[in-house]
């Protein structure tokens, strides 16, 4: 059957992990010849599926133009597809001109990797270089937006985020199943977290099997690989991406005023994933 199987989450919140880890499950050579997660599932947010499956230049194009051909480039590429297909987000789900941006009717399923904002915030800063607390604005912001710096191409639309809460909302209350996984327990859990992904996706995976992919994508393993390989996944010149791996940072890294303006503007949600002290 094809189809899109989106693997959402706001940024820095474990996305590439388990897309490493789904790719280690299914292609597992492919892993351990070279750490890249952009070849198993790269970002929706490319522009490449325009000009591939409906033969227009995105350059000719506005940003408003881009966003409502994306369902239809959508739904072009998975009837041409011969099974699944797996693609990144860091969108919130919505609405265009032309219907979802995700569109159910050619959607599988759908994962959604949810962390503690105050963490995020945390590691957005370090990615960035940004700062903590343009990293807590950005949080903050129903109107916050990815897009290429100034002076470098853009190889993917803008990418509306809004807030944190809005962002964790939308993926959930979206049409369909979904799969939510906490950053926290791939940390504490990764066999049972992985497990779910293969159910959910319909993967007839083995128990070694989950084991294996689990044991090539640890944080060490990959922290290692990406001392001795690099690792480019877009963050600020000099940082390391796989840089902490840990739950609870904020709390010596956030001072307080930064972190009560999180849990003050994003309580409702945060409570309901156990993120409260």
């Amino acid at each position: 059957m094809s189809g899109f199987y989106w693997i959402a989450s706001y940024p820095k919140s474990g996305n590439t992990w388990l897309r490493l880890a789904l790719r280690a499950l299914l292609e597992p050579d492919a892993v351990v010849r070279r750490l890249d997660a952009t070849g198993f599932a790269p970002d929706a947010a490319q522009l490449i599926d325009i000009e591939e499956v409906l033969d227009l230049e995105s350059g000719d194009l506005t940003a408003a133009e881009c966003r409502n051909l994306r369902p239809l480039a959508s739904c072009a590429r998975a009837a041409a597809a011969a099974g699944p297909i797996y693609r990144k987000v860091h969108e919130a789900w919505q609405q265009t001109e032309s219907g979802p941006l995700f569109p159910p009717d050619v959607t599988l399923g759908r994962f959604y990797v949810v962390r503690d904002p105050r963490d995020v915030a945390v590691s957005w800063a370090h990615f960035t270089g940004g700062g903590l607390a343009a990293a807590v604005a950005m949080l903050c912001d129903p109107r916050a937006v990815l897009q290429a710096p100034a002076g470098r191409p853009a190889l993917t639309a803008p990418q509306h985020l809004p807030c944190w809460s809005g962002h964790v909302l939308s993926w959930l209350n979206a049409p369909g199943p979904v799969c939510v996984l906490r950053y926290e327990d791939l940390l504490t859990d990764p066999v049972g977290a992985l497990r779910q992904v293969a159910a959910h996706a319909g993967i007839g995976a083995g128990d070694g099997d989950i084991r294996r992919a689990v044991a090539a994508t640890g944080f060490k393993v990959l922290q290692a690989r990406e001392g001795s390989e690099g690792f480019d996944g877009g963050q600020v010149a000099g940082a390391r991406f796989f840089r902490s791996g840990t739950a609870g940072q904020w709390r010596e890294t956030l001072p307080e005023g930064l972190a009560l303006k999180i849990r003050s503007f994003h309580h409702e949600v945060m409570s309901r994933f156990g993120y409260e002290d």
